[in-house]
């Protein structure tokens, strides 16, 4: 007697829960950062006398008008948590793209050019990872004086080698397919080559490595509004507030928690995306 035959067995990719839940964190931050302000028309940088007590500490945490509070300058909270956030938040996503687009012409560049202009161009690069990041950035954005313009260029300085790196490394793996060197047979040229056969391929991984870094970008421009080295007053950003309203976690914890927690979700949904979108080029 023949047994019943048994199906076989069913291959199913594993759920993309973290870049949906990525993404959508991202999207929900970045809609309130950017509408919010909109509608919670309060100035961030009114200062009002109202907010203080004889010790400097805020008088309206929880009251009417003021859901979060005030800082000790009698400022809204909640309206300058969402002004820094969108400052963080837009600093961090303009200065990868900048890094993503000077790194990717740099790795291209160098993986499509002689053997000795690639290799001036890699050192280069192997300079710029050399380079203490936070002290680079804080260098270039104390240089060019201190605000988003010169905070921006220094972040991008920051990771535009990385993504050079990680470039020229895919690009020297994808020259040497098949498919490439038949385009190279066929009368493809060096420019073609690179933008038809090399860079779709490429784009995948940079774009991984690219959301990832948007994480390190973030805590990296926090870090330096921490220090003092970022935006100047009266903008905010997650950082600056995180370091002006040091000295008040113990009477006033909220003024640290909530820029904390603002942080913490923007560095979370940042990896998240960025490390799916790593688990699924390398399962290609």
């Amino acid at each position: 007697m023949i047994g019943p035959t048994l199906a076989p067995a069913r291959v199913t990719e594993p759920q993309p829960w973290g870049l949906r839940i990525g993404v959508g964190l991202l999207v929900v931050l970045a809609v309130i950062v950017i509408v919010a302000p909109l509608i919670w028309a309060t100035d961030p940088t009114f200062e009002s006398i109202e907010g203080l007590d004889q010790f400097g500490e805020p008088l309206h945490a929880g009251a009417a008008g003021h859901p979060l509070g005030t800082d000790p300058k009698g400022r809204d909270l909640l309206a300058r948590l969402l002004f820094a956030g969108r400052l963080t938040l837009l600093t961090a996503l303009v200065s990868v793209a900048i890094a993503t687009m000077a790194g990717l012409a740099v790795g291209l560049l160098a993986s499509g050019s002689s053997r000795f202009a690639g290799s001036v161009l890699m050192r280069f690069t192997d300079l710029g990872l050399a380079i203490p990041g936070l002290l680079l950035a804080a260098a270039i954005a104390t240089i060019l004086g201190r605000g988003t313009l010169s905070l921006t260029i220094g972040l991008a300085a920051v990771f535009w080698a990385p993504i050079a790196r990680v470039t020229y490394g895919q690009a020297v793996v994808l020259r040497e397919r098949a498919y490439v060197e038949a385009a190279r047979v066929a009368g493809a040229g060096a420019v073609t080559v690179l933008t038809r056969h090399i860079l779709p391929h490429l784009l995948p991984v940079v774009g991984a490595y690219a959301a990832l870094s948007v994480g390190w970008a973030v805590l990296f421009e926090s870090a330096l509004g921490f220090l003092g080295a970022g935006v100047q007053e009266p903008e905010a950003s997650i950082g600056s507030l995180l370091g002006s309203h040091l000295v008040y976690y113990r009477s006033h914890p909220g003024l640290i928690l909530f820029p904390a927690i603002f942080l913490g979700l923007m560095v979370i949904a940042a990896n998240l995306v960025g490390e799916s979108l790593r688990t699924r080029t390398e399962e290609r």
